[in-house]
Formats: C-alpha cells, sequence, structure tokens
C-alpha cells in the first residue's frame, strides 16, 4: 500500500437539508442585489470534515498510509483524536491556538444544489503551516493539494517539488482567490489536475485555459461530472476517454463524493492499477460516500469495495 500526503482544508461542517428547491425562492427578472431569501431547514448535523481529512480517510478505507497536511484550530483536539483512530497521521498539522477550526455550513436542496458559508478561522492565519522543520516527507510517495489558503498551497507544492513527490492539484474553490502566477507554478510541476465542470468553466474564464491546454504536458486532467461519472484528458489529446458513473444509487447527499472520487482515484494510481481503473475506482469510492449523509460517514473494506468495482466495471 502507498504513502500518501493530503494537503488542504481541515474543517467541520454543518450539514442541513431544506425540503425544497431553491429555484423556487429566486425570482427570474429581479435585481440580485436586493435578493434576500431564508430557508428553514428540516434538521442540522454535525460532521467531521474539510478536504484533507475526507480525501486521506478515503485512502485509510483502501489500506493505505494517509497523513493530513494542514491548519488546525483551538478545538483541533477533538477532530484529531477521530483521525487517530482511523489511523490517519496528524504530525503535519500545525495549529493556530488564537482562532477555531474552519467551519462550513452547507445547506441542500432536494435536487442536492448546495448552498455553503465557510468560516476559515485558523485557515486564514498566515503565520501558521509554514514551519518547514515540522515537514519530513521522506516516505511518502504522493500527494495531493486540495483547497485552502492560497499562499500555503502554493507553498506546499514547492515543498512536494523539493522531496520529489508527485502530486495532483486540486484547485476547487479556492480558483478565484489564487492568483494567476499561484495557479500556474502549482499546475507545472504537478503530475495532473483534477477539478468539477463548472471549475473547468471558472478556470478557462479565469485563465483562458482550456482542459485541453492543461493536459498538454500532464499525465492527466480529470474533469468531473457528479452522476455522470468524468472525463479523463491526456498529453495532446491522446488517449482521451470518459468513464460512467455507478447508476442505481439513491443519493442522500452529494457532499464529499469529490473528495471520495479522489480517493479512490490515488489508490488506483499509486497501487498501479492505470489510469482508466483508477477513475472506476474514485467513481466507486463516491458511490458509498452519495448513499450516506457526511463526508466520512460511510464505510468499506477492501473486498467490499473490490466487489462493487468489479460488479460494475468488469474484471
Amino acid at each position: 500500500m502507498s504513502k500518501i500526503l493530503t494537503a488542504g482544508s481541515i474543517a467541520y461542517d454543518h450539514l442541513m437539508n431544506f425540503d425544497g428547491e431553491f429555484r423556487h425562492s429566486i425570482l427570474e427578472g429581479k435585481d440580485l442585489k436586493k435578493m434576500s431569501v431564508s430557508f428553514l431547514a428540516k434538521n442540522k448535523d454535525l460532521n467531521f470534515g474539510g478536504c484533507a481529512p475526507n480525501i486521506a480517510y478515503g485512502l485509510s478505507l483502501l489500506g493505505d498510509e494517509a497523513a493530513v497536511v494542514g491548519v488546525g484550530g483551538n478545538d483541533f483536539f477533538e477532530y484529531e483524536k477521530i483521525l487517530r483512530k482511523k489511523n490517519i497521521i496528524t504530525d503535519f498539522v500545525d495549529i493556530d491556538n488564537e482562532s477555531v477550526t474552519a467551519v462550513a455550513y452547507i445547506l441542500t436542496d432536494k435536487n442536492q444544489g448546495q448552498i455553503a458559508i465557510f468560516y476559515p478561522g485558523a485557515m486564514s492565519n498566515e503565520n501558521v503551516g509554514f514551519g518547514v522543520e515540522k515537514f519530513d516527507f521522506e516516505g511518502y510517495e504522493y500527494g495531493i493539494i486540495s483547497p485552502e489558503l492560497p499562499a500555503r498551497m502554493h507553498f506546499w507544492s514547492k515543498l512536494f517539488k523539493d522531496f520529489s513527490i508527485p502530486y495532483i492539484f486540486d484547485p476547487g474553490q479556492a480558483i478565484p482567490a489564487l492568483t494567476n502566477d499561484q495557479f500556474l507554478e502549482i499546475t507545472k510541476y504537478s503530475a495532473g489536475l483534477i477539478f468539477n465542470e463548472y471549475e473547468a468553466d471558472l478556470i478557462e474564464s479565469k485563465l483562458g485555459l482550456s482542459v485541453e491546454k492543461l493536459a498538454k504536458d500532464k499525465e492527466f486532467v480529470i474533469k468531473t461530472l457528479g452522476a455522470d461519472g468524468c472525463e479523463v484528458y491526456t498529453k495532446n489529446g491522446a488517449n482521451s476517454f470518459s468513464v460512467p458513473a455507478i447508476s442505481g444509487l439513491t443519493e442522500v447527499d452529494s457532499t464529499g463524493c469529490g473528495d471520495a472520487f479522489r480517493s479512490g482515484f490515488i489508490h488506483g494510481i499509486t497501487n498501479g492499477f492505470g489510469l482508466k481503473r483508477a477513475c472506476e475506482m474514485g467513481n466507486t469510492a463516491a458511490s458509498f460516500v452519495v448513499v450516506e449523509k457526511g463526508t466520512q460517514s460511510h464505510f468499506y473494506d477492501e473486498g467490499t469495495f473490490m466487489e462493487r468495482l468489479v460488479e460494475n466495471y468488469g474484471e
């Protein structure tokens, strides 16, 4: 099994559901500058989240050794105990004792549309998370840089490069905050990129770079499409292909599906399964998340995982 670094946000997630559709509360033709809407949540659950731990959790279920790289607050001790019980390494988490751990409030409607409010807390402290003496990445084989403070994402990319650790760049929600120079430099040294369909459009609008252009010198660029699976782009357009998602699932909550995809994909890539099979593994991991509420509420062992993988994609 592989030793993987998952760098990115660490957060407590407050997940709520709206028993309706957001679109019915937004009137067409009205000035959105004056928009004032309210939604009644029918429930609220506290979950352990953040991109880095979510990805690490999926990797740990598959038997990989995953280490979280990021910043926690003065209330992180509770989360740390949970992660350690899941055999996730927390040695590279820096603590801001003056702030709380980041928190996300996510409201999901019945069509899986989402409205999110994110308070960065300790993540916004630019004086933590850069202690080079804490980072001994010797022995780690692969990494992923997921959304966080742009300056730290940039720092991690240089650190991974210095340790000769290939990494995936997963810009996600950080795309608007990253400068063009930061985005391009992190991309330059990455093995590949992963983002969803909306983020692909955002990148093209921001930098004028299409998915095909981003993939011209990368091992892969993956655009995830939710229930439609994913599209894979490779160097110079050669051998590009699509992989369908697993169908027939009763969707409960899509939060965390993208992180689960990344965990399954990284497991496949680092354990020698090849690019197509790695995408199938990503879709399989996501299929366990979408039928549960929360980003780390699901569970599978390697046997259960492989059984669903083979059942849907063959040997």
